[in-house]
């Protein structure tokens, strides 16, 4: 599975870094400068994954984490960030960022993070399909027993 990766910071360097290790591991990545540019980029792009720093030239990470969930809610959000401070910390997770990495990040640790999100990501998905399938199993069963009660109230 290709798995599109979606940058989001005002450093140049730390884009082309985080950029070069995910496409080294098989990624699909773009990049975006600021968060205008990312919110554009996710009208036409549908990407699995975001990597957003909390400091943005135009918007706040934070802030672009809960335009970013409306657009699209499956994307697995990462915030990134050389500031870490509580009040990031609890805004990333009442905007429902996925997970929080500081700066400077150690490689491994990033993307066995964006592993392990995207796995949970798909466990989540692969439950909620199986409730689907359950439901629906469930209702046919309940369907078809009133409907042989009702055949039989007529014979």
């Amino acid at each position: 599975m290709i798995i599109n990766a979606l940058i989001i910071d005002d450093d140049s360097e730390v884009r082309n870094t985080l950029s070069a290790i995910l496409e080294s591991e098989g990624y699909l990545v773009e990049t975006a400068e600021n968060g205008k540019k990312a919110i554009k980029m996710c009208e036409k792009t549908p990407f699995d994954v975001a990597l957003i720093d909390v400091e943005l030239p135009d918007i706040k990470g934070t802030e672009l984490l809960h335009l970013l969930n409306k657009q699209q809610p499956k994307m697995v959000r990462i915030i990134i960030t050389g500031h870490p401070s509580i009040e990031n910390a609890a805004k990333s997770v009442n905007e429902k960022a996925d997970s929080y990495i500081m700066k400077p990040f150690d490689v491994e640790k990033v993307l066995k993070t964006i592993k392990d999100q995207l796995r949970e990501q798909d466990e989540e998905n692969r439950y909620s399909q199986q409730k689907v399938a359950e439901f629906i199993e469930t209702r046919v069963k309940e369907l078809d027993f009133a409907s042989e009660t009702i055949h039989m109230k007529k014979h």
